[in-house]
């Protein structure tokens, strides 16, 4: 039977000892949509050799009988998933939700498996003057509702 797992699996193994990573998987009724991604950018021609991949291993099975397959990479306003999504994108400004519902804008400064670390910098007022202060935060991927990349 042709399941999300199963999908995932030999996407898995048809990427491995590529830069390319799988992102997300998403399937529903009569539509497969994959996401994959990779440090410097994936490619169409990566993203179509991936779709054909897929047809050929899924096609014995019956699933093309009522599937379509869609292979891109996240667009740039969808919210970042993965580890290796976060660390593609140092050096750029986020924004964050934490799962408390707090907002975190900033300079993506390292990530690794746990979290990730932000450089956020608050404008203030005293005096009528404008006073920038520059925090440190570190978060964990589990406080983390959504991050989204800053434009």
């Amino acid at each position: 039977m042709v399941d999300k797992n199963y999908i995932v699996q030999i996407i898995e193994s048809k990427l491995a000892g590529t830069e390319q990573f799988l992102v997300d998987v998403n399937l529903s009724t009569g539509k497969l949509a994959i996401f994959i991604d990779k440090p410097s950018g994936v490619t169409i021609e990566e993203c179509s050799a991936l779709n054909k991949f897929l047809i050929n291993e899924l096609e014995p099975s019956g699933f093309m009988d009522s599937h379509e397959i869609e292979v891109s990479s996240p667009g740039m306003d969808q919210p970042l998933k993965i580890y290796k999504q976060y660390l593609r994108r140092i050096g750029r400004n986020i924004k964050v939700t934490t799962s408390d519902g707090k907002l975190h804008k900033g300079k993506l400064l390292s990530a690794n498996d746990n979290g990730f670390e932000i450089l956020e910098t608050i404008e203030t007022k005293e005096n009528k003057k404008k006073i920038k202060l520059e925090n440190n935060i570190k978060l964990n991927y589990s406080q983390i509702k959504e991050t989204k990349l800053e434009f």
